[in-house]
């Protein structure tokens, strides 16, 4: 056999065996009801890798799509991640749960609690879940994701509203209700149909955080950052002895340079809204 030609056989032969990349992708559908109208009502998500989108409606029932994505360097892998990655719904009183099932996951419904080991598996494929669902519009929300996708919640006039993002931004678009987020390394930005009812936290490492709210607001601003400014077109006035607060104006609103953990004034003051980044810039506006 000539040279050229064994060679092109070990090349095929090695080939054969590295295998091409496979992809795989399907729409998981699952239709969930809470056993009775209330505020009371929770809805929560524990996603890994992907995206997660919330819309509030006028109906009954959670209407849960999941987008499932597998990609494998062969058929092997590929077959792995169909068969290891779906998604399990479990109900316990007004919560419906909404999470990751996998042999890498482990979820106890008795106390809410789930935990992901995936990174540590070894495992060979990658994969995607990326949720649409619908909720009944006062439905509360408890939403978290890790890798590979942003949180959307639009319509949802809530209890409480608390969504946690590690690498991807958080986008919240007329809501209303109690409210906790954070976003470790990307942005918030939340428009409220009504203003918070209750004190509110609102955290990032390295973004920005920018809120739009109802008019007459009311409320006492905790703000805690080392490198950021805050920006406000509402008139404040400082509530801890010395602080040190500069007005100065600018294309987004009033702009404030205060001091760390200086505390201000937003109206009469009322509800707390917690203020916590290390990089990013806050902005409310009206």
């Amino acid at each position: 056999m000539k040279k050229n030609q064994l060679l092109t056989l070990c090349l095929t032969i090695l080939l054969a065996h590295m295998g091409v990349a496979q992809e795989f992708s399907e729409t998981i559908q699952k239709s969930e009801s809470f056993a009775s109208k209330s505020k009371d009502n929770l809805l929560v998500v524990y996603n890994v890798e992907g995206s997660i989108h919330v819309e509030g409606y006028h109906g009954d029932t959670v209407q849960i799509s999941a987008k499932k994505k597998v990609k494998g360097n062969n058929q092997r892998q590929l077959e792995q991640g169909k068969t290891e990655i779906g998604v399990k719904t479990a109900t316990k009183g007004n919560i419906i749960y909404v999470y990751l099932d996998s042999p890498y996951t482990e979820f106890n419904v008795d106390t809410g609690r789930f935990s992901h080991e995936g990174s540590w598996t070894g495992n060979h494929y990658h994969y995607t879940l990326d949720y649409t669902i619908k909720i009944p519009k006062q439905t509360s929300v408890e939403l978290s994701t890790i890798n590979r996708g942003d949180i959307f919640v639009k319509n949802v006039d809530a209890k409480d509203l608390t969504v946690k993002n590690i690498n991807g931004g958080i986008t919240m678009e007329h809501v209303a209700g109690k409210t906790y987020v954070n976003a470790l390394n990307r942005d918030i930005a939340i428009s409220y149909s009504k203003n918070p009812p209750e004190d509110s936290v609102f955290k990032s490492l390295n973004g920005d955080i920018t809120l739009q709210v109802q008019k007459g607001l009311n409320a006492d601003v905790s703000f805690k950052t080392l490198n950021g400014d805050i920006y406000t077109n509402f008139e404040t006035k400082s509530i801890n002895n010395g602080a040190n607060l500069n007005k100065k104006g600018g294309k987004r609103g009033t702009k404030y340079k205060i001091d760390k953990n200086t505390e201000f004034q937003i109206g009469n003051g009322g509800i707390r809204m917690d203020f916590d980044l290390l990089n990013g810039d806050v902005t409310i506006k009206g």
